[in-house]
């Protein structure tokens, strides 16, 4: 019963399951970002959302070495590619890329919802495959899962990431869910 509940009324989108794929950052067609007359163009969802990490956080930067440090390690991510798989670009964007002061990763926290709408927006301008994903998945939840992790792990560390579950015979979300939740906006 509480699966047949879930399979109705809640849509999972990740990398690794082919049916609405193009909600992942994972799914490996170009995004672009304009700013200021300038395209950055990226290879996938994930390449722009660690590319602009460090560019929007170079271009608020006051301190020039580090500013240029940042826009300069952004520029990685762009193509022609140096990091080939959108799991890759999201390493190197990661605890083994170029580290972020606490100061930084703040300010990355309040602008990553920004650049995630900027990236669903071109995403649903631009690809036909995404706007049907959009269509088809109807008024569904639509949750981007958390993978092999515990729920008190995904309320506290996984922003990006929900899981649905069944209580009292209704479906409730955990975590923020916030990429499902930006997808929802935009059908």
């Amino acid at each position: 019963m509480s699966k047949t509940l879930l399979n109705n009324y809640v849509i999972t989108f990740f990398s690794a399951k082919k049916e609405y794929r193009t909600l992942s950052n994972f799914w490996e067609k170009d995004v672009v970002i304009m700013a200021d007359n300038n395209e950055r163009v990226y290879e996938s969802g994930e390449h722009c959302f660690q590319g602009e990490k460090y560019t929007r956080l170079g271009e608020l930067c006051d301190d020039k070495n580090r500013k240029a440090e940042l826009i300069d390690y952004g520029k990685t991510f762009m193509k022609p590619l140096r990091y080939k798989t959108s799991a890759y670009a999201k390493k190197m964007g990661g605890k083994k890329g170029l580290l972020l002061s606490c100061d930084e990763l703040e300010k990355w926290h309040s602008i990553s919802i920004d650049v995630q709408h900027s990236i669903c927006n071109w995403k649903s301008a631009n690809y036909e495959e995404v706007r049907e994903d959009l269509l088809k998945s109807g008024n569904k939840i639509l949750i981007h899962p958390a993978m092999r992790c515990s729920d008190e792990k995904l309320e506290k560390t996984r922003p990006w990431e929900g899981r649905a579950k069944i209580e009292n015979g209704e479906v409730i979300v955990l975590g923020k869910n916030l990429l499902g939740n930006i997808w929802a906006k935009y059908r």
